[in-house]
């Protein structure tokens, strides 16, 4: 499905060369350096990511370059997570995510997306959650964020990326110490929704298991919609779409 998807951007790309629409071969370049990204081409998608901003910083274009600078610094994380080389490649690797991350931010705050601004968030919490950081109080603060940034109804890969970097700052800091620090009222920067939120993520997941893996169940027990409960599970990775 990937070299499908890749050979249709490529023909996307050849008709916006032909008609000189950067914006769209912007986006091209973006998608596409996604794309390569997931299949473990890293080297191409960071090919693909550097023509992305420079085709935006020439157009000054803040969207596509706060979206090539998102992918950019994943390209960069991904590159410190393998652990491949000396020390001082995956620090270079590791600071570079950083860097990238925070520009991505930077950029996307001078745009009315908060979509575009929820990315930017999440590829800075899982670069600050990375082996080479593992700052998890970083990471907790910008998880926040995007989560306080997508609505509902934002069901596609940014609420699957923020529940992975949920579940993964969970496996290392211990639900224990989560719960012992709501108890005490040590909410950070969470604001009450937030919290919420992050307490039915680790408590619908299993009470449904509980209740045989029954969404009816579940929402009969805890008086919620059982479309909350899908959702939930959804982001949880228990569930297809």
């Amino acid at each position: 499905m990937c070299q499908e998807a890749l050979e249709l951007l490529r023909r996307a790309g050849e008709i916006y060369a032909r008609k000189h629409h950067q914006s769209g071969t912007g986006t091209v370049l973006v998608n596409a350096g996604t794309l390569h990204l997931d299949i473990g081409d890293i080297d191409r998608a960071e090919e693909e990511a550097v023509k992305a901003f420079d085709l935006a910083e020439e157009k000054q274009d803040r969207i596509l370059m706060a979206r090539s600078r998102i992918l950019q610094a994943a390209i960069q994380n991904d590159r410190a997570e393998e652990q491949v080389g000396e020390s001082a490649d995956v620090m270079r690797h590791a600071h570079l995510a950083r860097v990238y991350a925070e520009e991505a931010i930077a950029l996307a705050k001078q745009t009315q997306n908060n979509r575009l601004l929820a990315g930017a968030c999440l590829v800075r919490g899982s670069v600050a959650g990375n082996e080479f950081f593992a700052d998890w109080d970083t990471a907790k603060h910008f998880a926040g964020l995007a989560s306080d940034l997508l609505s509902g109804d934002d069901l596609d890969h940014l609420s699957r990326e923020l529940g992975l970097l949920k579940r993964r700052i969970l496996r290392s800091t211990g639900v224990d110490e989560t719960l012992r620090g709501w108890s005490e009222g040590i909410v950070g920067t969470k604001t009450f929704r937030m919290v919420t939120e992050e307490f039915a993520e680790l408590v619908i997941p299993k009470v449904w298991e509980r209740e045989g893996r029954k969404i009816s169940r579940v929402a009969q027990q805890l008086s919620i919609s059982p479309k909350k409960v899908r959702r939930i599970l959804v982001n949880a990775q228990l569930l297809k779409r």
